[in-house]
This record gives C-alpha cells, structure tokens and sequence, in this order.
C-alpha cells in the first residue's frame, strides 16, 4: 500500500496530473487513487509545485518551466497564481528561438479549443484583471514578431497564433488601436 508521503512524490513528479501519472506509472496511479485523498491535500501539494518551479525559473530562466507552471496553475484561477506566473514570466531568459516564443505564447493565449478560455490571458480577463490581460496580449504580440522568419512552418504556426490574437482581442474588447496592432505587428 502506498504512503502519504509516496503519493506525495507520484504526484508532484506527474506535474500534479493524473493523465501523466497514468501514463508514466500505471501501477503507482492505481495505488495513488485508492487511497482517495482530499482534494484539498492535492491543492496543497499543487501549491508546493508551483512554488518549485517559481524557484526553478528565477534560477534558470527556463522557459519550459513557465510553461509546466501555467498548466498547474491554471487549475486554480486566482489572482496569487496568476500573479506567481505573471513573475515568472519576466524571468524567463530571452532571446527565444522563434519556436520557443510560439510555445510561450500559446501557454499565454491557451492551448485548447477557443470556446474553452484556456491560457493566461483568458484566465487574468476572467478573474476581473482586464489590464493584465491586456499586458499579456502585448507579450504575446512581441513573442509572435517575427518579420524575417524563412522557415515556413514556423511561419504558419505564427500566423495561426495571430488569427487567435484578433480574436481574443475582439471576444475580450481589449481596447488595443487597431493602428498600433497594423503598425508594429502587420495585422
């Protein structure tokens, strides 16, 4: 039978993620699950791992790191998370590649279908911090400049990445001159 403290580890090496730890250790999620802990125990554990990674990220700049904490994170939808990630994002060491600034910006615009409001942007509007959201657009925006871009595919992975931007901008009515976003990133 599996401890506490086991399960504690399972769990913060799987990301705070059932589908990963089902993935990567079948056996120990059978176990983990049977033990039926509170969902308040996996917040506090999920709480520990974002603040692993904060101090993963302050250290090396990682930006995958950023990216693992905006999917935890993102289970809560609270202005202190959102905060942590908001400071995480600043201490992301640049330049990026233009692949790694299409992953960072789709942790920032969200990965899934749009009707599901994933990604911090969505997230920041939905918690009433609409400035922030509007900080985060620009982020983005600067992550998806890429003007002499020569590989194709990247190029087309960037205009999706900015078809999304248009719309989120007008879903969200975040007040962006339509001037500047034709101005400095050729909309």
């Amino acid at each position: 039978m599996m401890t506490t403290k086991e399960a504690r580890e399972i769990y913060l090496d799987s990301d705070c993620s059932y589908f990963t730890m089902c993935t990567n250790h079948y056996a120990k999620y059978i176990q983990y699950r049977q033990l039926e802990l509170p969902k308040e125990q996996e917040d506090i554990w999920r709480n520990e791992k974002i603040q692993m990674l904060c101090l993963e990220i302050r250290k090396t700049g990682d930006y995958h790191k950023f990216i693992r904490l905006c999917e935890i994170a993102s289970e809560f939808h609270d202005f202190e998370n959102l905060r942590l990630a908001l400071d995480a994002l600043k201490r992301i060491k640049y330049p990026l590649a233009s692949a790694e600034c299409i992953h960072v910006a789709e942790a920032l615009l969200g990965k899934k279908d749009f009707k599901v409001r994933s990604g911090l942007i969505f997230w920041a509007f939905d918690i009433g911090q609409k400035a922030i959201a509007i900080i985060l657009m620009d982020v983005v925006l600067e992550l998806l400049h890429h003007p002499n871009e020569t590989d194709l595919a990247i190029e087309r992975k960037i205009r999706k990445e900015r078809r999304l931007c248009k719309k989120i901008i007008a879903e969200l009515n975040l007040n962006f001159s339509n001037r500047y976003l034709k101005h400095y990133y050729d909309f």
